[in-house]
């Protein structure tokens, strides 16, 4: 099965899982504090960890979301480039207002991802997972340094120079978070046991009724 290889085929996925200076047990203990964190909430922790697996769209939350980051930090970049070229103010709007929507998709983003990891027993997908997640803390970091240094600099370049770094980051983490659903099925491996646990209490409940009928 795809969730226990070892090693994966990808060479950028292969990287990130011989970064051997990420521990182990320091994936397992915030792993851990994750899960202690929603187990203290009560019902309320199992509402929220449900909400943020998507199980109220029958889809991985973290999954839908990230296409609102991606998407508008692609147009930073390229209205960044428009505006360079151009000299026109209106991209330069564009690109600082795509700016901003991407942040506030990250911040949705990182947390319904945060809890889908937390779910991650295999080491090697664990692993892919904590450079993926890294990867976005970094560009995070990046595109919100760009904010403020495209306001100080007339010229922007700073700030521009700024967001294209870190869309590269972004590139190599929306890569990594590819081969974590496509070579090692996470997400996917969730949603398949979750739906056979739903049809395995579904048959239990229609043989207790068909019990009863017979008797």
């Amino acid at each position: 099965m795809p969730a226990h290889q070892t090693t994966s085929v990808d060479p950028i996925a292969r990287a990130a899982e011989q970064q051997s200076w990420i521990k182990p047990e320091f994936e397992t203990a915030v792993q851990g504090a994750i899960h202690s964190a929603f187990e203290s909430m009560g019902e309320v922790g199992d509402n929220i960890k449900s909400l943020l697996h998507g199980e109220w769209m029958h889809e991985p939350l973290h999954a839908a979301v990230t296409d609102v980051p991606i998407g508008a930090w692609t147009a930073t970049v390229a209205f960044d480039s428009a505006a360079a070229l151009t000299g026109r103010s209106e991209l330069d709007f564009a690109a600082d207002a795509t700016l901003y929507l991407g942040l506030a998709g990250a911040a949705l983003s990182a947390v319904a991802g945060i809890a889908d990891w937390s779910e991650i027993r295999e080491p090697a997908p664990r692993r892919i997972g904590t450079v993926h997640a890294l990867l976005n803390i970094g560009a995070t970091v990046l595109f919100a340094s760009s904010c403020f240094a495209r306001h100080r600099d007339k010229n922007r370049a700073g700030g521009r120079a700024l967001a294209a770094a870190a869309y590269t980051l972004v590139a190599l983490s929306a890569h990594l978070g590819g081969n974590l659903v496509y070579e090692h099925g996470v997400g996917v491996q969730q949603k398949n046991e979750d739906d056979a646990s739903s049809t395995s209490t579904q048959e239990s409940e229609q043989g207790r009724c068909l019990d009863l009928d017979l008797d």
